[in-house]
């Protein structure tokens, strides 16, 4: 992850390409520093995978991995690529040093497969010097990578040359007296020795005074390879500036459209701080991936007419039960006294929670199946609510404007009329018609050269600038996606930026067909989200 942006700089990874492996059946961003945050939040979530969980196959480990495995071992890493025959080809991956186009240098991971007579070659030079490098075993046909354990002979090499290692941990093996009698015997035979000259003597005499790693440089001498850098990293440093590094990356992918569009993000959205806990499901409330996707593309919205009718309702009775939690949770009079009862209908809460967002993010923020809880609104009340969103981050550009210190007086004097003049009647049709006004956002601009636009992009349909505003809100994984951490401000640049966000828009706005919103990239798995739920997490990124 550390390595990312720069590979891509010098063109070692193509992100743009790797986005397309990982999720195959999505349209994927075309622009690169867009595809490079993208990447870097897939990578984020498989960092906190364990290693046994069940992943798709496009997220196996690649060739990546592997050279990164290289670097930080700091030495060649060999892959024995075994057909189901058991006929095997070697892969060798190691690091080099690359020029950025700054001019800078980057250590990186390269390599990949080998013709047979090279890697005999280069096998047989390190066994006369008693070096066992790092072997992985790949069974493609198994799915697996296999480790290779090599009894005491690691041990033993690894001892032979090196006093003090065989001193602290080899005492206790059988082979001991006989490493150090020959370490002793080869110190006073080294001299005028030329290391570059390959003899089963020479070569013993190295074996007993030079320690395996400085071997390894010999071999790569006789190879006429470059030696690799010895000096390992300090993998506290690398991991405390990740999460820095992904704000960088998203900052980079947003920076096309800065100073376009709203700036900061809206007060009802809560994108940051501590994650929430969810409602947990039952056994019962499992469902297949599949099957979701095809009720929340279906047409029709009562149960009865639906093929997975059954399952539909078991998922609304989730919902149902985590509303009645949530609601006597909360303790919330106005709204128990609408929804009495152990089966509260969201549908009647909804007049009223439209009119207090900030309660009805939390209630989203609870719902399990909130991607349900939104297919079953009537259209016209999920495009109200986006309108609403809408309006929210409006409000929130001007508030952010006048509390700028850099914004002149003339500026500020002209938000605070504005706001005050859409915010008369609690985000009535009137207040969200004034807020939205293009001609006193093209005022503002004039007035303050870095002021925001809040208006809809003219290539943007007016229903799908609403649903792109409510998706936050309404898609389970979206905090966790490559664009989560965005401002509502910036939602413009992310209709364009990744094309998957802009189907998804399209789809609800004309056939309320939410079905794509559980495709988001963001590198957790099926799997992973009925865990989360079951054990009643939101999703959240863990650098």
């Amino acid at each position: 992850m550390t390595n990312l942006a720069n590979d891509v700089a010098c063109k070692v990874v193509n992100p743009i390409t790797e986005l397309k492996r990982l999720y195959p059946n999505q349209p994927n961003p075309t622009d690169v520093d867009v595809a490079t945050a993208a990447l870097y939040t897939h990578h984020t979530q498989e960092r906190s995978r364990t290693v046994n969980a069940h992943i798709p196959t496009a997220f196996w480990a690649g060739p990546e991995v592997l050279r990164a495995m290289a670097q930080y071992l700091r030495e060649p890493l060999f892959v024995l690529d075994v057909t189901q025959t058991n006929d095997a080809h070697v892969q060798n991956y190691y690091y080099k040093d690359y020029i950025l186009p700054n001019g800078d240098t980057h250590e990186t991971g390269c390599g990949g497969a080998m013709d047979d007579a090279t890697a005999k070659r280069m096998l047989h030079t390190y066994a006369g010097l008693h070096v066992l490098p790092v072997f992985i075993v790949l069974k493609r046909h198994e799915g697996h990578f296999y480790g290779v354990k090599h009894g005491d002979l690691y041990t033993r090499w690894q001892a032979e040359g090196d006093l003090t290692f065989a001193q602290d941990h080899c005492a206790d093996y059988d082979w001991f007296n006989d490493v150090i009698a020959h370490m002793d015997d080869s110190e006073a035979r080294q001299e005028d020795l030329d290391p570059l000259v390959d003899t089963d003597e020479g070569n013993a005499i190295l074996i007993g005074t030079v320690d395996r790693r400085d071997r390894l440089d010999i071999a790569h001498d006789r190879l006429k390879l470059a030696r690799l850098d010895s000096c390992s990293y300090d993998m506290d440093i690398l991991a405390g500036g990740l999460r820095a590094e992904g704000v960088r990356l998203q900052a980079l992918a947003n920076k096309s459209d800065a100073g376009t569009e709203v700036a900061g993000p809206s007060g009802n959205c809560d994108h940051g701080g501590p994650p929430r806990g969810r409602a947990s499901i039952s056994q019962q409330g499992r469902v297949s991936y599949q099957v979701l996707q095809r009720i929340l593309d279906s047409e029709g919205q009562e149960p009865e007419l639906m093929s997975d009718r059954r399952k539909l309702r078991q998922l609304c009775n989730e919902n149902t039960a985590a509303l009645h939690t949530w609601l006597h949770r909360g303790r919330i009079p106005r709204l128990l006294a609408i929804a009495p009862g152990r089966q509260p209908n969201l549908l009647r809460l909804m007049p009223e929670l439209l009119a207090d967002r900030r309660t009805l993010h939390e209630l989203f923020a609870f719902l399990p199946y909130l991607e349900i809880a939104v297919k079953m609104m009537p259209g016209g009340m999920a495009l109200q609510w986006g309108e609403l969103e809408v309006y929210d981050a409006q409000v929130d550009a001007l508030r952010e404007v006048i509390a700028d210190a850099a914004t002149g007086n003339l500026a500020t004097e002209y938000c605070r009329t504005w706001l005050a003049a859409c915010t008369s009647a609690g985000g009535s049709t009137r207040d969200r018609q004034v807020a939205r006004e293009p001609d006193r956002w093209r005022r503002l601009t004039g007035l303050y050269l870095d002021g925001p636009t809040g208006v809809c992009p003219a290539d943007i349909e007016a229903d799908c600038w609403k649903v792109l505003h409510l998706l936050p809100h309404v898609a389970w994984s979206w905090a966790i996606t490559p664009w989560g951490q965005t401002a509502a401000g910036r939602f413009g640049g992310l209709y364009h930026a990744h094309p998957i966000i802009q189907r998804v828009c399209e789809q609800v706005a004309e056939h309320a067909a939410w079905g794509e919103v559980v495709t988001f990239p963001s590198g957790v798995t099926w799997e992973d989200r009925l865990a989360a739920m079951a054990a009643g997490q939101s999703p959240q990124v863990t650098y």
